[in-house]
């Protein structure tokens, strides 16, 4: 099966991805088995992944703990870059009056012109005034 990697990411970041094959398990074929053959595979240093799901459609993967760890440096590493790249242009936008949006915006619609990370931050920040008032 040709995956399409814009019809199963699950909110992944919209970064394109070739296209490539894979091996789909029926979800209700797999056993006990199919994960012990998989653990001895990454135990030997092979690193396919394991994919399962309904209807030939990769909805889940199994992988090696050590690709799994990298996944999330590397998830971690483009977060702390995009808020640090949204905190700079907020403090710009700030500091500059001719760059900070119309007057009278709050610092949340600064925050949501954004982009999705501000979108995100000004939520948060809502959700933490409220609870303050609701103390």
């Amino acid at each position: 099966m040709t995956h399409d990697s814009n019809t199963h990411d699950n909110g992944t970041p919209d970064i394109e991805l070739p296209k490539f094959s894979v091996n789909v398990v029926p979800a209700d074929q797999l056993g006990r088995e199919d994960l012990v053959t998989m653990l001895n595979h990454y135990r030997r240093g092979e690193i396919t992944p394991l994919f399962f799901g309904d209807d030939n459609k990769p909805e889940a993967a199994v992988i090696p703990f050590a690709a799994f760890v990298r996944l999330m440096k590397y998830d971690h590493a483009a977060h702390v870059h995009a808020e640090t790249g949204f905190q700079a242009e907020l403090s710009r936008r700030i500091q500059e009056p001719d760059a900070s949006g119309e007057a009278g915006m709050t610092i949340e619609e600064l925050a949501e012109s954004l982009g999705p990370l501000g979108r995100q931050w000004a939520d948060e920040h809502r959700a933490a005034r409220q609870e303050k008032r609701d103390e």
